[in-house]
């Protein structure tokens, strides 16, 4: 533990070569920051352009953490199996941790997922968390309920806890040991949630119960190419006003293309995709946020700018898998 501590505040070059030398993988553009401590005692796998802040810990067996991953400072994690995807975020004051071990205490956390502020998760048992999940600030998840003695009576639970694709725990919900949520699902601010819960609904209270389905959530409109290019148009021109009103510069070029084959000319642009196809490049200077396949580039243009305009995508729920040119 002590060495740990001191490799932590070494510079992240030398602490690079000594991960590698280890036999760890650490891929290009890894950052760790001051203090951060990997104590591990198997494998690290560090892909390309993920990140672990400052002062966080992390002790694991195995540890697995995703291409343009981040785990933000002050981050606890304390169990034998990590595996996190791609493209997840991890935010400040995390608490991950496997209260009571068992051959089964281990965390998966599927790419595009989103674990905001305050959040407590016991791994005790399996923690599985799928593609896009979004947990909210000061949510709980738990696999034991054990406390008072079973020798008086007292109910004793382990289980694994199971979070399906793009469910929302909107804030301060607490999810009990066994509970299954299925995709799609939202589980309403102050829920507790002790059954599974069907996908696609809404469901709140104490205990939680199912309020809506999900034909009364979404909109009741006609999902085709007309409707797609009015809602990224607005999303688009919002975009545009609110950076000329907070940074005072002129935005980018954002060009919109559905349904088409595209040329890309024009250097410093955004390139927006819905089923259209790139047949040609001719600059240096260009993203592209692909809709469709739900994956954006960046080619030498701002970082500040690239990330600007993905975040306010994400405001109205659109992500993407961060790729490689292609």
């Amino acid at each position: 533990m002590i060495i740990n501590i001191l490799l932590s505040l070494l510079p992240f070059i030398i602490r690079r070569f000594i991960l590698r030398l280890q036999g760890h993988k650490v891929g290009k553009g890894v950052k760790l920051g001051f203090g951060a401590i990997l104590n591990v005692k198997g494998k690290v796998y560090l892909d390309d352009y993920c990140c672990i802040g400052a002062l966080s810990y992390i002790k694991s067996d195995d540890f697995y953490l995703g291409s343009h991953s981040k785990i933000s400072s002050f981050v606890y994690i304390n169990t034998p199996k990590v595996n996190i995807g791609k493209d997840v975020k991890i935010s400040n004051f995390v608490i991950i941790r496997s209260g009571h071990l068992s051959n089964n205490s281990q965390l998966f956390l599927g790419d595009l997922v989103h674990i905001f502020p305050f959040v407590m998760i016991d791994t005790s048992r399996k923690v599985y968390i799928d593609e896009e999940a979004g947990i909210g600030p000061h949510c709980n998840i738990f696999t034991h309920s054990s406390y008072k003695s079973i020798l008086q009576g007292y109910p004793v639970t382990y289980g694994d806890v199971s979070i399906g694709k793009r469910v929302e725990l909107t804030y301060n919900v607490f999810v009990a040991p066994g509970v299954t949520i299925g995709d799609d699902a939202i589980c309403a601010y102050g829920s507790y949630v002790n059954k599974d819960i069907p996908e696609g609904v809404m469901a709140a209270g104490l205990p939680a119960v199912i309020k809506r389905n999900k034909e009364q959530i979404i909109h009741n409109i006609k999902i085709d190419d007309n409707y797609i290019k009015i809602t990224l148009e607005k999303i688009i021109n919002e975009y545009r006003d609110n950076i000329i009103l907070i940074t005072k510069r002129k935005p980018l070029s954002i060009h919109l293309c559905i349904s088409q084959d595209v040329i890309l000319d024009q250097n410093n642009s955004i390139y927006v995709l819905y089923n259209s196809k790139i047949i040609k490049r001719q600059i240096i200077k260009y993203a592209v946020f692909d809709i469709s396949q739900r994956k954006c580039y960046n080619h030498n243009l701002n970082q500040i700018d690239f990330e600007g305009f993905r975040k306010y995508l994400s405001r109205y729920g659109i992500r993407f898998i961060t790729g490689e040119i292609i």
